[in-house]
């Protein structure tokens, strides 16, 4: 009887035993829904870190404007700066982990075009996060004195490896342009302004005065090839040229260039009166702030000119360029105004202190709505991801042919299938095989 009893039971044994999952597949299963999320970390992110990392220099910059400010204003700047660098640092992680898991396909996929190349500024981001958390910690007192030496170190070998990085981008990014016929226009100011990269981030980590002024003199060379004729095209070819986000990067420049110039010389401080005069006389200062304010009122008037339809492209991931051009010229008018000695003034600093204020709250409504959408792209779209139309990365330029752009984001509901498309993320369905 019990033999019976066995053999009866043994198919559905059998059975349950070929339909069970074998050992660990359930843990395959789990690293490749892992890789396919990591997959779909989008180019985007680089920008907005970068945007982050800017915000937080606003809120340090306003939070040292407003020094007569009661403890616990100072301490709620302090800890709103603190968290901006905490999602900066979590966009640019995502993107480096792609990038380290992924490099040949996201050199094929999104960094094949001088526009895709252009949105690549970890070359940018990680030497301001780098310098901004040393800065930070430092005037916080968070860091002992070998502890302090010790980061030093860590923060010049980071800056140097990705400010060398910037050299073969901007020299990739030249050729490509050459052989596509991408003329100057906001695009370019990424890969190549950003020569100034090493004195910006450099000056508060005490590398050499000599490398400090070449570089700054080189942003101010590229600035002076590339900033006329972009202003020319986004004037007169408002209609091709940048019509979209990128429109924000046009004022990028000048204040770029002015704060390497202040935090530069205000680094030089402390040496020798003959390494200052390799930043030029005082009014060199002057000329370059107002080179920034040229650029921050063409970009209110070219975004006027395109008023239409970037409303009707809201939101697209190429918002992101006007995270930190706009964090950039809140900064060089904080850190002016301070330089110059007009802080001792109500007008000037009541000036500084409302446009950085305005600058806080555009980054802030475009990086929550950012993190919004991308959130639910992620998790609401994942069961969804093989029947995904592909689409290409952000494209920081929007220049065609035709002189027209696809509209990729209207307002309203948006059919979820399309979501990650209509805010500029790669929903191309090829995935690892794992």
């Amino acid at each position: 009887m019990m033999d019976r009893n066995k053999e009866k039971l043994l198919p559905e044994v059998v059975a349950a035993a070929d339909i069970a999952p074998p050992p660990g597949s359930s843990c395959r299963s789990l690293s490749r829904r892992l890789l396919q999320q990591l997959l779909r970390v989008p180019l985007a992110c680089n920008g907005f870190a970068l945007g982050l990392t800017g915000l937080c220099n606003v809120l340090l910059n306003l939070n040292a404007a407003l020094s007569s400010s009661p403890p616990p204003v100072k301490y709620s700047f302090i800890v709103a700066a603190i968290l901006a660098l905490f999602v900066a640092y979590v966009n640019q992680i995502l993107y480096l982990a792609k990038i380290s898991v992924f490099p040949c396909k996201v050199l094929r996929e999104e960094a094949s075009t001088p526009q895709q190349i252009s949105a690549q500024v970890s070359h940018l981001t990680i030497p301001l996060l780098t310098s901004t958390t040393y800065s930070l910690l430092t005037s916080t007192h968070m860091m002992n004195l070998d502890i302090g030496i010790l980061g030093l170190r860590i923060a010049q070998g980071t800056v140097a490896v990705w400010c060398t990085l910037q050299l073969v981008v901007m020299a990739t990014f030249l050729l490509r342009s050459y052989r596509e016929g991408f003329y100057p226009e906001p695009a370019w100011f990424p890969p190549t302004v950003s020569l100034g990269t090493f004195a910006m981030a450099g000056a508060a980590l005490k590398f050499p005065a000599a490398l400090i002024a070449t570089s700054v003199w080189s942003a101010v060379i590229m600035m002076l090839v590339t900033l006329p004729i972009a202003l020319f095209r986004c004037y007169y070819r408002s209609k091709e040229v940048a019509i979209n986000g990128s429109i924000g990067i046009l004022q990028a420049p000048g204040s770029f260039v002015c704060i390497c110039w202040l935090v530069s010389w205000s680094s030089l401080s402390s040496y020798s009166e003959r390494q200052q005069l390799l930043l030029g006389p005082l009014f060199v200062g002057h000329a370059l702030f107002a080179v920034a304010m040229l650029g921050m009122l063409s970009t209110l008037w070219c975004v006027f000119m395109r008023r239409a339809h970037l409303k009707d492209l809201w939101f697209h991931s190429s918002f992101a360029g006007f995270t930190f051009p706009s964090a950039s010229s809140a900064n060089a008018t904080l850190l002016y105004v301070k330089f110059y000695g007009f802080d001792t003034y109500i007008v000037g600093k009541a000036c500084a202190s409302v446009l950085a204020v305005l600058v806080v709250l555009l980054i802030s409504i475009i990086n929550i709505t950012w993190l919004g959408k991308l959130l639910h792209y992620c998790t609401g779209n994942l069961s969804t991801t093989a029947r995904m139309p592909s689409a290409q990365s952000m494209d920081t330029s929007t220049s065609t042919s035709s002189g027209k752009e696809k509209k990729l984001f209207v307002s309203g509901s948006v059919p979820q299938q399309n979501l990650g498309a209509s805010i500029g993320i790669n929903t191309s369905p090829s995935m690892p095989q794992i």
